[in-house]
């Protein structure tokens, strides 16, 4: 579900709305034949967004497909700037940061991509996404093995909220929607939904005030035969929660987060927030 080469975005406001205008003209006009997992077509999108399309087979949205979010009509908020916005800005993995084989790309999305995905039934939004959650600011991280197609991708979300207990409650709707939406759920894409088969708790790290983690199986939109894998880690310090969202190309269970990922954000993190 991310980026190309591999989690590579665009710009905000403006670029937004005139892809979304480019889009819509590509794809009146038939445009490559070759479609991603919304039924979106990866050349027309990348030629609005000014990215490079993804590899043949890659059934993820292609980098740039923030012209989605003008085209669905219901962005989600991406927080205030200001101090908070620069704190975590400074808190988050930096673009070519390495951990591991991992590294940190540029965020030239203001948060990934699944973020303006909607959940039916609604409890199950937080699976999705929490860009409704009510947050104040964040920062956000695309990480990957460099030039690697067929790697884990992670996005790493930094949120603040007015206070612990504003912080806490999102805590509270993802165990909500972990245990009400176990028997799965649809994901409502740009223009293809997607069937979630099942979701699954997997041990979540022991870090901050608290975590949660799951296992989110997803039906293939291309072939109903085969399931995607995406992992997903919450944790919680007072009022800023850590989010990490990996998933790959291909019908490999990956088994879960990278935990050096996990580790060197919640490290960096940590020492930020003690000398705040």
């Amino acid at each position: 579900m991310h980026g190309v080469g591999k989690n590579n975005g665009v710009g905000r406001a403006t670029a937004v709305v005139m892809g979304a205008a480019l889009l819509f003209g590509s794809a009146a006009c038939g445009g490559s034949g070759e479609t991603d997992e919304n039924g979106t077509d990866q050349k027309a999108k990348a030629a609005a967004s000014g990215a490079t399309p993804r590899a043949t087979g890659d059934t993820r949205p292609a980098a740039g497909a923030a012209t989605a979010t003008a085209a669905s009509g219901t962005p989600s908020p991406a927080g205030t700037s200001g101090p908070e916005a620069e704190r975590l800005g400074r808190l988050v993995l930096a673009s070519g940061e390495k951990v591991g084989p991992y590294e940190s790309g540029p965020a030239l999305l203001d948060e990934p991509f699944d973020e303006i995905y909607d959940a039916a039934p609604a409890v199950c939004q937080p699976l999705t996404g929490l860009g409704r959650a009510g947050h104040t600011a964040q920062a956000y991280a695309p990480v990957s093995v460099p030039d690697e197609v067929f790697g884990v991708d992670t996005d790493v979300l930094l949120r603040s909220y007015k206070d612990a207990g504003a912080a806490g409650s999102v805590m509270k709707s993802l165990a909500v929607a972990g245990k009400r939406c176990a028997a799965g759920y649809t994901e409502e894409r740009t223009l293809v939904d997607a069937k979630v088969l099942r979701v699954e708790p997997v041990p979540a790290p022991k870090l901050g005030d608290e975590a949660l983690a799951y296992r989110i199986v997803v039906q293939d939109v291309k072939d109903k035969g085969a399931s995607l894998y995406t992992y997903l880690t919450l944790v919680r310090s007072d009022a800023v929660t850590l989010s990490f969202r990996s998933d790959m190309l291909g019908v490999d269970d990956f088994g879960g987060v990278p935990g050096e990922i996990v580790t060197a954000q919640w490290e960096k993190f940590s020492r930020g927030a003690a000398t705040r």
